[in-house]
């Protein structure tokens, strides 16, 4: 009975060894993957903000209209009642023209500020988690290093206890005790040499491990560095937009000074001039929304990337 479970007792200890092993390295690989699944959640949380920017878009549009003061607004009013009834319409309808496009100009640069948000968030991450690369794994090589070292320590201070005393044998010419050195000596000999080949395999693993950590943080930084050519030209963009919107506030201006005067086509040419700088502000923002997205989009191959490395 005894002889077999001896055998039952020994497997049964190394499977729960096993078992450990294999617990410690799904714990490893948990927190290698811990900074994505925060990640993850704190891109949910941008999504939904960037929906609430979506909503105001919509709500911004419907919401037309040009602010021109209790003033200008008088002096506008008296304008449309003095016109006749299709110069009405036209100015009405160019008008309200001028308002939609102030109103997509506004929910645009609400969209941007939103996905603005996600892309910074996302690019503090990605910097994150490409630093960590590999790092588990590199932290458990290099502990078996340590251990594999430590483990032969006491052989190789045997080896060099065992080199002393033959070099002192040597010194007195005492041969029966240089012989007897001689062969523990060379006893030791290839068993020193399979533990030092043994440590130096394992820092080959170690160092091949940092240098393909290297040269994938390399890779992935290259990969985010993709976004600064849009980065680049949303500056561009946002320098046009400041010309557009000043643009836009010296055609308001002179559009005031029309409505006072009462000039039906001098408001009405001030006002047609007010649309297309309305309409081209409105258009520097969709541009720099259209590049904050392809910003966006790299960020989001970078972290497809990254996901590839956990499965």
């Amino acid at each position: 009975m005894e002889t077999s479970v001896g055998p039952s007792r020994v497997l049964t200890g190394h499977s729960g060894s096993h078992a450990a092993r294999q617990r410690k390295v799904q714990r490893s690989h948990l927190r290698s993957f811990a900074p994505l699944l925060f990640g993850s959640r704190l891109l949910i949380g941008l999504v939904i903000l960037f929906g609430a920017g979506m909503s105001y878009f919509a709500s911004s549009v419907e919401a037309a209209g040009i602010d021109l003061g209790v003033t200008a607004q008088k002096a506008w009013d008296s304008v449309l009642n003095k016109a006749d009834a299709k110069t009405k319409l036209t100015l009405k309808q160019t008008y309200e023209k001028v308002g939609n496009w102030k109103a997509q100009e506004q929910a645009w640069e609400q969209k941007i500020k939103t996905l603005h948000a996600v892309n910074t968030a996302e690019l503090e991450r990605l910097r994150v988690v490409i630093r960590q690369t590999d790092d588990a794994k590199i932290a458990a090589l290099t502990e078996k290093v340590k251990q594999t070292q430590a483990r032969y320590e006491p052989l190789f201070a045997l080896y060099s206890s065992v080199n002393r005393q033959l070099d002192a044998a040597k010194a007195i010419k005492n041969k029966e005790w240089s012989a007897a050195i001689r062969t523990q000596a060379e006893t030791l000999k290839p068993v020193v040499q399979l533990a030092r080949e043994d440590i130096r395999i394992k820092k080959k693993e170690l160092a091949e491990a940092r240098k393909r950590k290297s040269t994938e943080i390399k890779r992935l930084r290259a990969m985010l560095a993709g976004a600064d050519s849009a980065k680049k030209q949303i500056q561009t963009a946002k320098k046009q937009a400041t010309l557009a919107k000043e643009r836009y506030s010296g055609a308001l201006q002179q559009f005031k000074q029309n409505t006072k005067q009462g000039q039906t086509s001098r408001v009405l040419s001030s006002l047609n001039t007010l649309a297309s700088a309305a309409e081209k502000w409105a258009g520097t923002k969709q541009h720099i929304h259209t590049l904050e997205q392809k910003v966006s989009t790299t960020y989001m191959k970078v972290r497809q990337e990254i996901a590839k490395r956990f499965k």
